[in-house]
């Protein structure tokens, strides 16, 4: 056979033929899909133990504060220490927490005031690891293909997060609310397993003593806020995990008050958009290139709070479920997009820094959408309250993302 005849991978074809990458991409499929599955199982719990309609917003400010506090000393953090074994000892921690929080529920012993102390414990550990897991990734592909390989763990990171609503909420309803707290449990006993066999180069960067952290997080900061695009997109994580976090924490309740059905439809519903982000994430990642700049001008600029919208004038599930799958689509363009610009902008020595900045705007926009939605749920109602947010954030992600030369061209 000649080099001719020679079949060629597609660019994602050739990123998963790596073993090393393999193992660690469905680790972190399997760390993310927990991260973001506890939202779900954490507000259900919630909702079936208090009526009252601000609840769930107090949780997810619990979920979501220690990213406000923390995301920022991780970045720093891991770009200090070890990657491999800096994942491994917080994937751990966050294991043992979860393990013991479903031994709680299990014995019925969850209240309103516990559960926000078992969400503090878990958001702290989960997102001490989280700027480490996406710092990894360029350390793990040539630069060529890092298009294909950031795709590829936000096509699977954000679905396994949605798919696993559906198999949280079946666990739900089968085993009661310990069921979805124990099937997270064995989703990070599994990325332990994985992580173990992962090699992860190491960085030039470790070779200096090092400095104090608040010197180290102070840099950070300058270098990623101090230069477009960069700073335009680390400003979108924010509004883009508030205005997202508004819908995950309210659709739970609209799903039981106007749908009139429980914790499987809610997350089979949810789970919905992982379909979307999947199918147009694994379409991104078989692509050698794309203008990544006019994606997230369009399917972040426009789409993000046009999902939202539309999500709120659905009439009944089914079409609440077709708005989800094709809003998950959007999304899957749009933050494979905005990754990889964001990577193609950042030396390797400043990676980690920078991802927790993103993590900041991401994870930290949660309490932000939490008390949004506790201060408008009682007056708007769930429905109205994505209503309201789904059009403000398209004032706001219109003009900072798809009209600013700075994204649009780059």
């Amino acid at each position: 056979m000649t080099a001719a005849d020679t079949p060629t991978r597609s660019p994602a074809g050739e990123v998963l033929a790596d073993k090393n990458f393999r193992r660690y991409w469905i680790a972190q499929i399997l760390v993310f899909g927990a991260n973001g599955t506890l939202r779900f199982t954490f507000v259900w719990l919630i909702v079936t133990l208090t009526e009252w309609p601000s609840a769930e917003g107090l949780i997810g400010v619990a979920l979501g504060l220690p990213a406000l506090l923390l995301a920022l000393p991780a970045g720093a953090w891991s770009d200090r220490f070890n990657r491999r074994t800096f994942t491994l000892i917080w994937v751990a921690v966050s294991a043992v927490i979860m393990a013991g929080w479903t031994a709680v529920v299990a014995a019925d012993a969850a209240t309103p005031r516990n559960a926000g102390v078992a969400a503090a414990l878990l958001g702290t550990a989960l997102v001490m690891m989280q700027p480490n897991l996406n710092a990894i990734v360029p350390k793990l592909v040539p630069r060529e293909r890092l298009q294909s390989a950031s795709a590829l763990q936000n096509g699977g990171g954000q679905a396994a997060q949605f798919l696993g609503l559906g198999f949280a909420g079946v666990a739900i309803r089968v085993f009661g609310n310990a069921g979805g707290f124990a099937l997270l449990t064995i989703a990070l006993l599994v990325a332990i397993a994985l992580l173990w066999g992962v090699t992860i180069p190491p960085d030039e960067q470790r070779a200096g003593p090092a400095r104090r952290l608040r010197s180290e997080v102070a840099e950070g900061l300058r270098y990623g806020l101090g230069s477009e695009p960069r700073r335009t997109l680390l400003i979108a994580t924010l509004v883009l995990g508030s205005s997202f976090s508004v819908m995950q924490i309210t659709m739970p309740r609209v799903v039981e008050q106007e749908f009139g059905r429980g914790s499987q439809a809610a997350g089979l519903l949810l789970g919905s958009f992982g379909l979307g982000m999947l199918a147009s994430s694994a379409a991104v990642a078989r692509r050698a290139d794309m203008r990544h700049g006019l994606n997230v001008g369009l399917f972040i600029g426009i789409g993000l709070g046009m999902g939202q919208f539309l999500l709120s004038l659905a009439p009944n599930y089914w079409v609440a479920v077709a708005v989800m799958v094709a809003w998950g689509i959007n999304a899957g363009i749009a933050i494979a997009s905005h990754r990889t610009l964001l990577q193609q902008r950042t030396e390797d020595a400043m990676m980690g820094r920078v991802m927790g900045i993103m993590t900041l705007g991401f994870s930290g926009g949660l309490p932000f959408g939490a008390l949004t939605q506790t201060v408008l749920a009682p007056a708007l109602g769930p429905v109205w309250t994505m209503r309201a947010v789904g059009l403000v954030t398209m004032a706001i992600t219109i003009p900072l993302l798809l009209l600013r030369p700075s994204i649009r061209d780059a």
